[in-house]
């Protein structure tokens, strides 16, 4: 799977659970390193957006550390 069809892949997933607070979904690429590293911008009714990021594909890798959101971030 190359990287561009895992993000639309994910474009695909977001915009067809047709949820009513979502109110866009668009690729934007990384100005630094475009080609390896992309963003899925979601932004939602109420003002507030998420990244969903993707830095890497590769088949048969290596399973990746569970990431734990920082304490301070949760208020």
């Amino acid at each position: 799977m190359q990287l561009s069809d895992l993000d639309e892949l994910i474009m695909r997933v977001i915009t067809e659970s047709d949820h009513p607070e979502i109110t866009a979904v668009e690729v934007v690429p990384t100005p630094g390193r475009p080609d390896n590293h992309t963003r899925v911008r979601v932004d939602f009714a109420d003002g507030a957006s998420v990244y969903v990021m993707v830095g890497e594909v590769r088949r048969g890798g290596r399973a990746a550390e569970a990431f734990t959101v920082p304490r301070e971030v949760m208020a």
